[in-house]
């Protein structure tokens, strides 16, 4: 039996890639036939692109190529093996593999969850992206009554958004360049800010009575935005770095956080990978399990965030697009099997 996996072979050059795949699964694993898996647009493009800073890093683990691009598939299990116990045929789940027909996991070493029966495949896939931008709003440690902005509004920054508004932000504004993620950001209850018609500053001012923003989340990834993000926090504010910068920034320290008490956080999602304890009960598996939960019973809306669903065989064309003409996109699926 065959599989097949995408991997980047080169800078802009991906491909499907065939792999054999055995009879029955080994003792620890289960084969799962995939429905769906999500683009990260963020991550993905970067690598694909060649513009992700981890290639001008000396000794950067990743990335490096050739490597399987993907992290997010929702499927149905299709095979168990003989000593994995929790799981049975016919299980919906995510797991953290790459795009793929298949995928064959260890469960022991690989994030799968099973899937609520309340959820599609397809809020499933954006489950995994979720829990990435909850731990931004874990970093953030909202109150009850904190004003959040959060610049840029890809999927992790529409999600972001809507996580901390149940955390008990108010407001959350949302501030992107592109007025249709603005649209769809204020659909959810968030209050949109177009950055390409107005001051961004001048809006927060006027929205806050000049207070500022309590929590300001940079989920663009651009470096250059770091400095907008720490001039909208109110003094003794914090700015938390969601999306993964793509190059350096340079700023004025004294200015705009020692003088002023700012505090500046990094979100990456490995923060959470460790075990459960009394003082950080919050894993990598708690947030996404969450996440699930608040999708299954509606406290988290998903409505807006798909914008295309496309088949493999389109992944490098719509990877190209995704570079040169990003204002038309939001959420991509690839569809592997509909009927699951």
């Amino acid at each position: 039996m065959e599989g097949r996996r995408l991997v980047c072979k080169a800078i802009r050059q991906v491909e499907w890639e065939l792999y054999e795949l055995p009879e029955a699964p080994g003792p620890h694993e289960i084969l799962i036939k995939a429905a769906c898996s999500l683009i990260s647009a963020g991550t993905e493009i970067a690598v694909y692109s060649g513009s992700h800073i981890g290639y001008t890093l000396p000794n950067a683990p990743f990335p490096k190529l050739p490597l399987t691009m993907g992290y997010a598939l929702a499927g149905m299990v299709h095979a168990v093996g003989r000593e994995v116990a929790g799981w049975e045929v016919g299980d919906r789940v995510l797991a953290h593999v790459p795009h793929g027909d298949w995928a064959l996991c260890d469960v022991r070493t690989t994030l799968i969850r099973r899937l609520p029966n309340r959820i599609s495949m397809a809020q499933g896939a954006l489950a995994r992206l979720g829990s990435i931008s909850l731990g931004g709003v874990r970093q953030a440690r909202i109150t009850l009554g904190d004003t959040v902005v959060v610049l840029g509004l890809g999927l992790i920054g529409q999600l972001a958004a809507r996580l901390s508004r149940l955390s008990g932000g108010r407001p959350v504004i949302g501030v992107d360049l592109i007025p249709r993620r603005v649209q769809i950001a204020a659909a959810s209850g968030i209050h949109g800010i177009d950055a390409s018609t107005v001051s961004v500053r001048d809006a927060v001012s006027e929205l806050t009575n000049d207070r500022m923003a309590d929590v300001v989340v940079e989920a663009t990834g651009n470096p250059k935005a770091m400095s907008i993000a720490l001039g909208l926090a109110t003094e003794g504010g914090r700015v938390i770095s969601l999306g993964s910068p793509r190059g350096k920034a340079e700023i004025d320290v004294y200015s705009t956080i020692h003088r002023r008490g700012i505090v500046l956080l990094g979100a990456h999602e490995r923060l959470f990978e460790h075990p459960y304890t009394l003082r950080d009960p919050w894993t990598r598996e708690r947030n996404l399990d969450l996440v699930l939960e608040l999708l299954a019973d509606g406290s988290l809306e998903s409505d807006g965030l798909i914008s295309h669903r496309i088949r493999p065989e389109e992944i490098q064309e719509t990877y190209e697009a995704l570079i040169n003409h990003p204002a038309e996109f939001l959420g991509v699926l690839i569809e592997w099997d509909n009927t699951l």
